[in-house]
């Protein structure tokens, strides 16, 4: 391990040039340029949180991330976390999916979004909390990334302020924000660091610091799972992939020798492991059972969501400033080629398919990659180390598997064959992880080069750096959803009677417009407004709505004519009594 790990380290530190040392302060230095290092920090920050947030700043805290049911079922989920703190929830479920038990496992489990949230609930209301959690997630994101590139890998503050900045406001991160649970890919910087510390401290045979690394990482990563499964499921993987060419591109290509290195760190491995093994079980308890009940995602409800080649690669959006131009035609070609169906456009390009890395920052990590795995990388005199190869043919690997031609893909054998993919079903959602790793990539190979031209030329700098980061501005925003109409509307409604010990919604709102369309309409907005309410009042609903939902769970359409046969038939199923009925086009709302 020391011959493997701790000198090629050694010669990537004492190969970079004085300007990208590590963010240390060496004697002699004065005070001042730290406190220049520091005031620069801080103003990259404010200016990243600045962009991040423009849209709720703008609107003067009313506008937030997340739509009128996204967002509202994230915040129930939240305010579920708040319940359990005040100990009148169970940890696994929520009043919401009433009768059924362990209703967490219906979704994202949101559990380190509910430590900082319930916090940011002392002061705020649950719609300024859920945008307070948000920032604080970025901000963990922001300095978790200027530390990992300063402080674990040592290439100095410039490369770490734009690692840090373009990490923040990354395009294809920005604009699936509204999908809030997808903004946890902070904690990767996080997880990276502790990774890199157990294995130098390994390598220096500092055991008890390795193993407390290998503690700390398996259970961040077991938080990471009930917290978005997504984001922590695509680091175990991304973790495998790179230790698989690890072995493949080292020299432990051989079972003989993988078996050798495994037993010289046996104990730092059973530590990690089996503290996982154990920090895990919450996690499994809630979703095991669900997979089982609902069979997780279907291969066909998953083909939609992988990566187009070419076109999801530097999908940033019809509104995005730079590159806008490229999609709008796109969209408009293929409304015309089926004008039948004017949603079709949306569902191919928009949504969950702007995930794209800016075509200039593409371009450049393509040719970057390709050097670095042919041994020629870009901009450094230092033979490039065989864990910076493995890392990037890891990278890279993992990212072609999700590309999708017809119906056949690459992603077919991890779909059937890795345990937890049938979990998910966006996997286009991939590219968010991918972002750091790929700008991790390219400063590597950059840094040294574009430190020598900021010396030289430095407007050229300035303008090449300005570049990379403004093609990840878009128009589009992931914040549209009003606090002041939304409050408006919850706070028309008037609490169950005190009797009532189960309700159900027919009209939560009256005279609300169409959420999206039809099918959406008759799904969302009263259930999520029931659940959302549940939660508030602490009072059990039978409604409810998630990415997967109980299996005699038939309560869309709530304005049909025999949805209240259906609401009949359930609460007999269940054997439940005092059952209150919500319908706000009434004057008395309430009824039994």
């Amino acid at each position: 391990m020391r011959r493997i790990y701790a000198a090629p380290m050694h010669r990537e530190r004492s190969a970079l040039p004085s300007a990208t040392c590590p963010a240390s302060y060496p004697a002699g230095q004065s005070p001042g340029g730290r406190g220049r290092a520091i005031a620069a920090l801080w103003l990259v920050y404010v200016v990243a949180m600045a962009i991040v947030f423009r849209v709720p700043i703008a609107s003067g805290f009313d506008l937030g991330f997340g739509d009128r049911a996204d967002g509202l079922i994230e915040m129930t989920i939240l305010e579920h976390w708040r319940n359990v703190w005040s100990g009148v929830s169970p940890w696994n479920g929520g009043f919401y999916f009433h009768p059924y038990g362990g209703t967490l496992g219906y979704n994202d489990g949101y559990f380190l979004y509910g430590l900082s949230y319930s916090f940011w609930r002392l002061f705020a209301d649950p719609f300024h909390a859920d945008t307070l959690n948000i920032l604080t997630f970025k901000t963990v994101g922001f300095f978790g990334a200027y530390a990992l590139v300063t402080r674990s890998l040592g290439w100095g503050r410039g490369a770490g302020l734009f690692v840090a900045l373009s990490f923040t406001i990354a395009s294809n991160i920005a604009l699936q924000a509204v999908h809030a649970q997808l903004q946890s890919v902070a904690l990767l910087p996080i997880a990276m660091m502790l990774a890199i510390a157990c294995v130098r401290a390994e390598a220096m045979g500092r055991h008890t610091r390795a193993r407390l690394s290998a503690v700390a990482l398996a259970a961040l990563i077991a938080a990471w799972l009930m917290t978005s499964y997504y984001m922590a499921w695509f680091t175990i993987f991304s973790a495998c992939l790179f230790l698989l060419c690890r072995a493949v591109l080292g020299d432990q290509a051989q079972p003989t020798a993988t078996i050798a290195l495994v037993r010289r760190h046996a104990g730092t491995i059973a530590c990690g492991l089996g503290s996982f093994a154990v920090l895990i079980l919450p996690f499994l308890t809630v979703y095991l059972p669900k997979l089982r009940e609902t069979g997780g995602e279907g291969y066909f409800e998953m083909l939609g969501y992988l990566i187009t080649p070419v076109i999801d690669m530097v999908n940033v959006g019809p509104d995005n400033y730079l590159w806008g131009w490229m999609f709008r035609p796109l969209l408009a070609l293929v409304h015309q080629v089926l004008p039948d169906d004017p949603a079709l456009p949306g569902r191919v390009l928009r949504g969950e398919h702007e995930v794209g890395f800016p075509p200039i920052f593409c371009i450049l990590l393509i040719v970057t990659a390709w050097r670095i795995l042919r041994r020629r990388p870009v901009g450094e005199g230092a033979t490039v180390s065989v864990e910076w190869r493995a890392f990037t043919l890891a990278m890279i690997v993992g990212w072609a598997l999700t590309l999708q031609f017809w119906i056949f893909s690459p992603w077919n054998l991890v779909f059937y064959l890795v345990p937890g993919a049938k979990g998910l079903r966006v996997v286009s959602r991939y590219q968010l992880w991918l972002t750091l790793p790929f700008l991790l990539i390219v400063v590597y190979a950059w840094r040294a080069r574009m430190a020598a031209l900021l010396r030289s030329k430095p407007w050229w700098g300035v303008a090449i750096v300005t570049l990379l980061l403004a093609e990840n501005l878009s128009a589009e925003t992931a914040a549209p959803l009003s606090r002041r109409e939304q409050r408006a509307a919850l706070d028309a409604i008037p609490p169950p009677p005190a009797d009532c010990r189960v309700f159900y919604v027919v009209a939560s709102r009256a005279g609300e417009p169409l959420y999206v369309n039809a099918e959406l309409n008759a799904l969302y907005p009263h259930n999520v407004d029931a659940m959302f309410l549940a939660e508030q009042w602490r009072v059990p609903t039978i409604n409810g709505f998630s990415t997967f939902n109980p299996p005699d769970w038939h309560f869309a359409d709530p304005l049909a004519g025999d949805y209240e046969a259906r609401v009949k038939r359930y609460v007999a199923r269940h054997g439940l009594r005092q059952v209150c009925r919500l319908d706000m086009r009434q004057a008395r709302p309430w009824s039994r």
